[in-house]
């Protein structure tokens, strides 16, 4: 089939990762890692594609506009009134627009569009970024004064992405965090009190924090180890990762969220988990080591809130968290079928949660996998 685009692909990474911005992402890219490089086997193949670095710990809505100033080009604007609520810096990092001319007209009076694609909570992420091209925010409309307001809290920008890709996303929340409840917050207090303790140090360029706009974190120069600061940080609720990565979390921030027409929407999932001798879940032989012992806890857990179809996993995250977001309707993934405003499902792989980031891939059949994407989205017809 004639390819009917050539619009640039984001590759967004999820919890704990890291893209451009950081350091080691040249001796070990996130989408890849010692098996080569998705965004480079793309740019071989003659698409256009980037890695950007989102914050590793940061909530989906504060990634969305990281992402949104990474592809358009300007200062980081996280919203007046979100920012004011959650007790943090309104503007972050300049960019110079990976995609500048994003959302204008080209000489055909086209529009110039995107293609998303998350991992993990890159899923949350990229669907947040579309939702809030699409509606905006309300909130910050009434809270900011219009010249002052950010073009992407206006809406109106759902024609701007022609496809949505998500690979192991954490759609409806995994349950890892309500099993450890009780340790979350000591576990971030310790983690992010690197953040600070590493600020404009050669730590911080290799592995970045990101999260500056807290006063806990910097690439360029020190900043003090402050408890309160910490605190403030780990016990929020809305705008920590933490939270929005448990199924409440997700439920409540996605609650609004929907698939629009123009766009096409695909899910990949994988599981590497099989059936033991107690009646849970635990990782395969196959399974990247360091995965198995989450696998295990993932997929020992149950309430009554919890069925055993929660068990499956892929060492993260659970089937049902992954297959599609529960309010959106979907389908299994047929070729000549695809729709769009509808998920588009692909079928179970035997999979980690981290072989979607070339952890014990063929370094060509990963490669491949990336090609497959993106030689499938332009050659869908581009809905106006």
């Amino acid at each position: 089939m004639r390819k009917t685009n050539n619009y640039p692909f984001v590759l967004v990474h999820g919890y704990l990762c890291w893209g451009n911005d950081d350091r080691i992402n040249d001796i070990c890219p996130l989408f890849g890692m010692w098996n080569g490089s998705a965004k480079t086997a793309l740019l071989d193949a003659g698409y256009i594609a980037d890695t950007p670095s989102v914050g590793m710990f940061s909530g989906m809505w504060d990634r969305a506009c990281e992402l949104y100033a990474f592809i358009k080009g300007g200062r980081v604007d996280y919203g007046k009134v979100h920012s004011k609520r959650n007790g943090h810096e309104r503007f972050g990092k300049t960019y110079p627009g990976y995609v500048p001319n994003w959302g204008e007209l080209d000489e055909n009076g086209k529009i110039q569009k995107i293609n998303l694609i998350g991992h993990s909570f890159g899923g949350p992420t990229v669907r947040t970024l579309i939702h809030l091209l699409a509606e905006g925010s309300e909130i910050e409309r009434q809270g900011t004064d219009p010249d002052d307001l950010s073009d992407l809290f206006k809406g109106g920008k759902v024609k701007w992405v022609h496809s949505c890709t998500t690979l192991a996303g954490t759609h409806n929340g995994v349950t890892l965090p309500e099993q450890i409840q009780r340790a979350v917050k000591p576990l971030a207090f310790t983690i992010f009190s690197l953040a600070p303790l590493t600020s404009g140090t050669w730590f911080s360029k290799v592995y970045g924090f990101h999260l500056d706009r807290f006063g806990l974190s910097s690439q360029t120069k020190h900043v003090g180890w402050d408890p309160t600061l910490l605190l403030h940080y780990v016990n929020l609720k809305e705008d920590n990762i933490h939270w929005e990565l448990s199924r409440e979390g997700a439920k409540e921030l996605t609650k609004d969220y929907t698939v629009y027409d123009n766009i096409y929407y695909f899910s990949y999932y994988g599981v590497r988990t099989a059936k033991n001798k107690k009646g849970g879940q635990s990782g395969t032989k196959d399974m990247w080591l360091p995965m198995r012992p989450f696998a295990w806890m993932t997929g020992n857990f149950k309430r009554k809130t919890i069925g055993d179809e929660w068990m499956p996993n892929d060492g993260l995250v659970n089937i049902p968290a992954a297959h599609h977001p529960f309010k959106d309707p979907w389908q299994d993934f047929d070729p000549a079928n695809i729709k769009p405003g509808i998920w588009n499902v692909m079928p179970q792989e035997y999979k980690d949660h981290t072989s979607y980031m070339g952890v014990l891939e063929d370094k060509e059949v990963y490669a491949q996998f990336f090609r497959d994407i993106a030689d499938r989205v332009t050659d869908l017809p581009v809905i106006e």
